[in-house]
């Protein structure tokens, strides 16, 4: 774990001695790919939800 931290700290102290534009170059696509990821399990697990809801809804239809 220490030597992954070392490493991070080593990109942290890189990436701040950048200027503004090359920071938002390299940092853009890193933030866009994770919001991408969030943005499709966020997706499924609303999509899954609201088709457990249907079911149960449609289950207890029928016993009515």
């Amino acid at each position: 774990m220490s030597s992954f931290l070392s490493w991070w700290d080593g990109v942290e102290l890189w990436l701040s001695g950048l200027g503004f534009v090359a920071q938002t170059v390299v940092v853009m696509p890193v933030v866009l790919l994770l919001a991408y990821a969030v943005a499709v399990v966020l997706d499924g697990a609303l999509g899954n939800g609201i088709r457990l809801i249907r079911r149960a809804r449609h289950t207890n239809e029928d016993r009515s």
